[in-house]
């Protein structure tokens, strides 16, 4: 009887928990799930998540699941970045066939006044005679359309 009972005892004694050991842990794994987490650090997610897992491989550490996780999300952030342009490139052609309207791609510096020519103070237009004002940087000649701004001004 006595046998039994110091069975008992022993078995429902708790075990200590052991500690982790945090010096058999992998930095690269670490690394590699800290900059999947960003979202912005998927290829170095992906980068470092494969070195680790070589190094554990070879140093029998800690850190495999860190590794795999990292490397997983960093993949899978890759991967929603890559749809991510997908779809604003068909975005583009759709809306842009359907209602008309050009994103990005056109002559963006035709919106301001003059253009690029007029905004740098030269000649305000595509053609070489001045239209305008002369633009943000200078003058220009900003003479009106088919008016010659060499030819002597005439008075009457």
């Amino acid at each position: 009887m006595a046998d039994k009972t110091e069975k008992l005892e022993a078995a429902e004694a708790p075990k200590a928990k052991a500690h982790f050991d945090f010096t058999k842990l992998n930095t690269l794994a670490v690394v590699s799930i800290a900059t999947a987490a960003t979202g912005f650090g998927a290829v170095a997610a992906i980068i470092t998540g494969h070195v680790s897992l070589a190094q554990i491989k070879k140093s029998h550490e800690s850190g495999r699941a860190l590794a795999l996780t990292g490397m997983i999300l960093g993949y899978v952030g890759v991967g929603l970045w890559i749809l991510g342009g997908i779809g604003m490139a068909l975005v583009r052609f759709f809306v842009g066939s359907r209602y008309g309207v050009e994103f990005g791609g056109g002559q963006h510096m035709q919106n301001f006044q003059g253009g690029f020519g007029g905004m740098m103070g030269g000649r305000d237009d595509l053609n070489g005679v001045g239209t305008g004002p002369g633009g943000m940087m200078g003058n220009g000649w900003g003479t009106p359309s088919g008016v010659d701004p060499t030819a002597p001004a005439q008075t009457n």
